[in-house]
């Protein structure tokens, strides 16, 4: 009898699986939605928290004293210098995916704190190691003022991180879910054995990381203002419809005649250019969908004329320096570049 139940058990869920084998392989099959569709939109315009109204602005900004001459036809913080006669570098850190290891809408936090990240490696003029920040402790710990799973809002992202700081990403790791606000759940160790056998965890203590702030935050829309903005203190936080770039793949997204865009998500901007083959203006856009996606996790958009909303609504924040800045500089070695050109190294 055992024997018999077991053959049906096997059968059963060999039968399962051939069913799934078939449905992937059918080209008829509805294809699976993606992780966004979940929810409507990803903004949250109001929080109990939040003060929508507000911006803190301490000093000029960058549309009041940068002339459109000063402009370049292409930037791109990804490729650049900061002084005239230095080598090109990257200013941007890493790409990040919002969805694993799972479902998530936190496009804001993603968006906002990759810009801010982005904004302290160019201050630091891209000193080891770069600096990212939490955003699990961010989901925590900011729900009533910048957001949850079930959506956010970037200038929230600025006004909690004025108001509270937020650590560095080695505190509490992404784990794309809403969790308690406590010591343990902002940062946090462990201790082997690994679980099942040990579960050996502690808050660690305040003094023991640090607390990244931002001096002042604020918003920023339209194509000039906003390259000024890019241009002086790096990328920046925007509100787009991205529905369109579900199917997106490469190249310029120009939307289609006579579509309707609603806000629905959040990415950052890093750059412009114009297209070489038709003269197209676009931005230079991160999106936090993972290097999968796009063009390795970015893409470019139509720039000039408020493509998907993208020049409607966009927030800035000015990071405040630490002692965690210069943290590096105590132990990076000083072999420095001549040992590398003695090895014969090809600088690509």
């Amino acid at each position: 009898m055992r024997m018999r139940m077991r053959r049906m058990v096997i059968a059963s869920v060999a039968a399962m699986l051939l069913l799934a084998v078939a449905a992937a392989a059918d080209p008829g099959a509805p294809p699976r939605p993606h992780p966004r569709a979940k929810l409507q939109s990803e903004l949250v315009e109001s929080l109990p928290g939040l003060r929508a109204n507000e911006d803190v602005v301490l000093s000029a900004l960058p549309h009041e004293y940068l002339e459109d001459h000063r402009l370049p036809s292409c930037f791109d913080w990804r490729d650049t210098s900061l002084e005239e006669g230095e080598g090109r570098a990257s200013y941007v850190t890493k790409d990040l995916n919002q969805h694993v290891p799972q479902y998530c809408g936190s496009c804001w936090a993603h968006g906002a704190l990759s810009a801010l990240a982005d904004r302290v490696k160019i201050a630091r003029r891209g000193a080891w190691p770069d600096i990212n920040y939490s955003i699990q402790a961010l989901l925590n710990c900011g729900r009533d003022v910048a957001g949850s799973c079930h959506g956010g809002n970037a200038l929230g992202v600025y006004q909690y991180v004025h108001d509270f700081g937020i650590p560095g990403e080695t505190c509490q790791h992404y784990k794309a879910r809403d969790e308690v606000c406590d010591d343990f759940h902002t940062c946090r160790n462990c201790a082997p054995p690994p679980p099942p056998q040990g579960h050996d965890c502690w808050a660690v203590p305040r003094s023991n990381y640090t607390s990244h702030y931002v001096a002042e935050y604020g918003r920023v829309r339209g194509e000039r203002k906003m390259m000024k903005e890019i241009f002086a203190r790096g990328p920046i936080a925007c509100e787009i419809d991205s529905d369109p770039l579900d199917d997106y793949e490469k190249g310029v997204l120009i939307p289609e005649e006579g579509y309707e865009p609603h806000v629905n998500h959040i990415i950052s901007v890093a750059g412009w250019g114009v297209d070489e083959e038709d003269g197209t203006p676009y931005w230079i856009v991160r999106n936090s969908w993972g290097t999968y996606w796009g063009e390795s996790g970015w893409f470019k958009i139509k720039r000039g004329d408020n493509a998907l909303l993208i020049e409607e609504n966009c927030y800035w924040a000015v990071p405040e320096p630490n002692e965690s800045w210069s943290a590096g500089l105590q132990f990076a070695s000083s072999c420095g570049l001549p040992r590398v050109a003695a090895l014969g190294v090809t600088k690509f």
